[in-house]
């Protein structure tokens, strides 16, 4: 299991939900954050999206973000893909592949 977290641009969340729910992502948490890149340019609100996901569905969800946030310019966001130990629903308590469906 992996976890995904991307920033990129506000104004891009739509076409990079979209995308993901045509992917059939289990689901994601969207928030709105602040930061800044190596330009060291004043803080910018950025969204970042979290999802979690099995190995073999991690390529094409990067793929899908990806061509979902291109501009092609300047601060186009980040993708980061973490090893994830574990997940556990809480109501049922089920854990692992069984948390994420």
């Amino acid at each position: 299991m992996k976890k995904i977290e991307c920033i990129i641009r506000p104004d891009k969340l739509a076409s990079v939900e979209q995308a993901l729910r045509h992917a059939w992502v289990g689901g994601m948490t969207i928030s709105e954050v602040k930061g800044f890149g190596h330009q060291r340019k004043p803080a910018t609100t950025k969204v970042k999206i979290e999802l979690y996901a099995m190995e073999l569905e991690v390529d094409t969800l990067v793929k899908t973000i990806q061509q979902a946030a291109y501009t092609g310019k300047t601060g186009d966001g980040k993708i980061a893909v973490l090893p994830l130990d574990n997940v556990m629903r809480i109501r049922t308590k089920e854990e692992g592949a069984a948390a994420l469906v």
